[in-house]
This record gives structure tokens, sequence and C-alpha cells, in this order.
């Protein structure tokens, strides 16, 4: 039995079950918490979840349950075996795992389940799910450093069959790597490096050309499109691995000579877009035609192992970590905004606030009020910021729907227009091109990779058509 105390903030009336395994060991798997059969038995990962741990998973992976060292979050069991509270975590985990992973030493620690990856901030489960992560990257455990691997919990496939093509590929993805002879874990690498990109923003029909020159029998064209309040913003197109351009909607000559050379018949191209029903459409309103498309997400989701966003494509296939359109869009849209408001809020106390006459007993006094746009836009821009989760334009859309505050609203707007809203066009070019070219280059790299992976997958065979 592994029996323990609870800890001192558990009100419980269930027995806390210890971790279970060699002490030293080079491998300890942290999950969630104990179920029915292992609050019964005293001891974790026993159960159907158990056998599949050890009979399914760690074999996969070239490893024994007498090899590792296994424990939870929580120790304590739950009725109905209920998802531990982000409060049960905070007490419990805190209380145990630092001497659990002191007494363990272990060079590796397997993260089994969302509960166990949220007690390092830096983890999207997600994302990371079957790839090494080391501490430097996204935080340490209670202080202890080294690699650490997210893990889908061994339940989940039992309770959907779908994810059980997902574990069973992380699993097999680690054999080999957790070396328990200790020839060392050296195996285990670091994301690569950022390499050099030619991306470019181009005007005109003779820059297009000049790009797409370099088109060849070989080349996967990618596409994508960027929308800015509704409307058509940018096209990006990349026929080579790190290179791409990017030609503005308002382009009309370099868009007729992309049309050209996506529909010119020269190449035998199917053009590679991730989520084709969004740039297929954008593409139709910049009168661009694409003829022959493939879509990535479609294909990725038909291998059944893979997510389906293009950035969690391109980290599980590359390892390469992409920005994100928040962390492009929001610090410039951000910035804008603050500054409209500023001269919004000026517009507004010099015309929009409202003059009080007091009496008094030997004269009267004028008091001066903000209005209700002052209040709102001094509000917002002191809530406003880019690191923060508060959503100014929630409240400015609802003001300015409003009918109350139609005349408000004009006589603003009139002064210093419509205020910014959260869009590429408020970047950089410079940023915008990092961020959007970089879209199509890597979903042309995506579409190359799944390629190679469904070669066969899917073939026909000749008895097996309709004739």
């Amino acid at each position: 039995m592994s029996w323990r105390d609870p800890c001192p903030e558990c009100k419980c009336t269930h027995r806390a079950i210890s971790g279970d395994g060699p002490q030293p060991a080079k491998v300890l798997c942290i999950g969630e918490r104990p179920g029915q059969v292992e609050n019964q038995i005293g001891r974790p990962f026993c159960g159907k979840t158990g056998q599949e741990f050890d009979e399914l998973y760690l074999p996969l992976a070239g490893l024994d349950r007498s090899e590792v060292r296994v424990t939870n979050c929580v120790l304590c069991g739950a009725d109905n075996n209920k998802t531990p509270t982000d409060k049960e975590v905070a007490h419990c985990a805190p209380h145990h795992l630092p001497e659990e992973i002191r007494r363990t030493k272990p060079e590796v620690i397997l993260l089994l389940g969302s509960t166990a990856c949220s007690l390092v901030p830096g983890i999207r489960l997600d994302l990371h799910h079957g790839i090494p992560q080391p501490t430097s990257k996204v935080g340490t455990l209670f202080g202890w450093e080294g690699w650490l691997v997210p893990m889908y919990h061994p339940s989940i496939g039992l309770h959907e069959s779908k994810w059980m093509t997902v574990c069973i590929d992380d699993w097999t993805r680690l054999h080999g790597k957790i070396d328990m002879n200790h020839r060392g874990f050296d195996v285990f690498t670091e994301d690569p490096k950022p390499e050099p990109v030619d991306y470019r923003y181009v005007r005109g029909a003779h820059a297009v050309n000049e790009y797409c020159n370099i088109a060849n029998d070989s080349s996967q064209p990618a596409l994508d499109t960027e929308s800015h309040g509704g409307k058509p913003w940018s096209v990006q197109v990349s026929f080579k691995p790190q290179t791409g351009i990017l030609i503005r909607a308002d382009d009309r000559e370099g868009l007729d000579a992309l049309d050209f050379w996506l529909n010119s018949g020269l190449w035998c191209w199917d053009i590679a877009m991730h989520h084709a029903a969004h740039d297929l459409e954008e593409m139709r309103r910049m009168l661009v035609r694409v003829l022959r498309y493939r879509d990535t997400m479609q294909e990725a989701f038909h291998l059944g192992n893979l997510p389906q966003g293009l950035k969690a494509l391109a980290y599980r296939l590359f390892r390469h970590t992409m920005t994100s359109y928040e962390e492009t869009v929001r610090p410039a849209s951000v910035l804008a905004l603050q500054n409209w408001m500023l001269e919004a809020i000026q517009i507004a106390q010099a015309d929009l606030s409202f003059t009080e006459r007091i009496q008094l007993k030997t004269k009267v006094r004028e008091k001066v009020s903000k209005g209700p746009l002052e209040s709102l836009l001094t509000r917002c821009l002191r809530l406003t910021d880019v690191n923060s989760e508060y959503d100014p334009w929630e409240r400015l859309d609802a003001f300015w729907h409003d009918p109350l505050n139609e005349w408000m609203v004009t006589h603003v707007e009139a002064r210093a227009g419509r205020y910014p809203i959260l869009g590429i066009g408020n970047c950089s070019m410079a940023e915008a091109v990092r961020y959007a070219v970089g879209d199509a280059d890597w979903c042309g790299r995506v579409a190359v990779e799944l390629a190679r992976r469904r070669d066969g997958a899917f073939k026909i065979y000749t008895g097996d058509r309709d004739l």
C-alpha cells in the first residue's frame, strides 16, 4: 500500500495515495488524481487506465513500469473521479510534489494530462504534446530543471477512441529517446534556431513576375490572404521555402500578374492553402482565380493524428514556432487605439462636456462634468494595455451602436475619424510582411510534408475503382 496523509488544506474523506515505483528513478510520471480503483487498492495507475499505461504506452516508448515512478498532482481521490479544480491543484501539488521530485531525482518528467501540464505555465498541451520541452524554455517545475514531456492522459483513448492514434504516435516518438541504460539524454534537442528568410512587399506586375519566375515543376506554391475590417487587405504567395511576397489588395496590376501565374497552364500546380474556403472567397473578392488547389487543413484532418491549425502543424512537423496573429496585430492596434482615444478625449472635453450651474449663498458656481463619451474613453484608455486581457473594442462597439449616442459618435468621427479596429492594417509593413508571408511559406512546407506522409495512405488500387 502507498497511503499517506492528505495535505492540510484537503477536505476530502479519501485517503491520499503517494507515488509508486523506484526511488530514485530516471523517469517520473505525474498524472491527475487517483481514480476509484486506485482508491480501493492504494496504488496509482492500477485500474483500466493503469493497464493501458503499463501494457500499451510504456512499451511503445521502450519503458517498463518497474523502471519509472508514478504519482499524481492531487493525491486524494474524489467522487465520480472529477477533474481537480485549480484550487485543489494549488493546495495539494506544492504539498507533496517538491519532495517527490527531490527523492526521485528524475532526469525526465512525463506530465500526463492537462492537470499535470498546468503546473508549468509555458506548456500548451495541445501544441507541445509528445515533444520534449526543456525547462529553460517553458519554466521549471518546483525548481527542478531538465526535460519535461507533455503527454495526453492515458485514459483519453478509453473515453474517445479518436485520441488513441494521437497517443500511440506520441509514445512511439519517445522510443529510444529516453535511455534507461543512461547512455545519455542528449537526443532531446532544442527547437531549431530561426532561419534566414526573404519575405518582400512588392507592387506592380514587374515585381510579381520577377518573383514568380523562380517557379518550376517541382515548386509547391502556397497562398494566404489577410483582411482588415471585413475587406481584403493582401494576398501572400510562396513558390519556394524561405521566400514569399505580399501583394496589397489595391494593387490591380500585381493581382492581375499573380492571376496569370496561377492559371497560365505552364505548370501542373495545386495551390496549397490552409482553410481554403476562406482564402478562396477573399481571392474571389480580389478578382484572382484559383482553379486548382489543396487544403492542408483538410489533409491534416484526414491523416488522423495531427492538429488542424497551421501554427500547430508547423510546430509538430518542423518544431518551428510561428508568430500568432494576436502577437502581431494586438500591439500595433492597441497603440493606434490609444493615440486615437487621446485625441477623442480632447474633443469630448472641449465639445461634449456639460456645465452645471450651482446656486450658492452669495454666488453661482459653474461645475464642468464629463460627458458619457469622455467617461468611457478615459476608462478605456486607463485599462487598455498590450498585456491586458481587457477588450476596449467591445466597450466601444457597444457605445457606437447605441442609437442614443449617435450625435456624440457623429461629432467625434467628423473630427478624429472612426476608432482603429483590431487588425493587420495597423501594423507596419515590415511587421505585416513578416507575419503574413510567413503563413504562406509555412503552408507550402506543411503541404510538402503532408504529401510525403500520406503517400500510399489513401491510394486507390485498380481493382477497387468503379468503372
